[in-house]
C-alpha cells in the first residue's frame, strides 16, 4: 500500500483521464465511494490491487474503456 496522508495523484489523474468524478470513478475500480475519498485524499492508503487495477484501465483502447464505463458505471452491469 501507499503512503498514508498524501494526495494520490494516481487516482486524481485516473479520473481526469476518463473523464469521471469520484462517484463513478469508484464504481469503476470496485469500491464505495467513502472508500475511495479516503484513498484519494490520503486518509487510507491505496491497495496496490487498486493501482494496478487503475493502471490496466488507463492500457485500454477508448473504445474498450468507454463499454466498461458503461456497464460499471450506468448500471448496465449484471453483477
Amino acid at each position: 500500500a501507499l503512503a498514508v496522508g498524501a494526495i494520490i495523484p494516481i487516482l486524481i489523474d485516473f479520473e481526469a483521464r476518463v473523464g469521471l468524478r469520484g462517484p463513478s470513478a469508484a464504481k469503476l475500480i470496485g469500491t464505495g465511494y467513502s472508500t475511495y475519498a479516503q484513498y484519494r485524499s490520503g486518509l487510507r492508503p491505496l491497495p496496490r490491487y487498486h493501482k494496478n487495477h487503475v493502471q490496466s484501465l488507463l492500457l485500454l483502447q477508448p473504445d474498450a474503456l468507454a463499454i466498461l464505463i458503461k456497464e460499471h458505471t450506468h448500471g448496465g452491469s449484471k453483477e
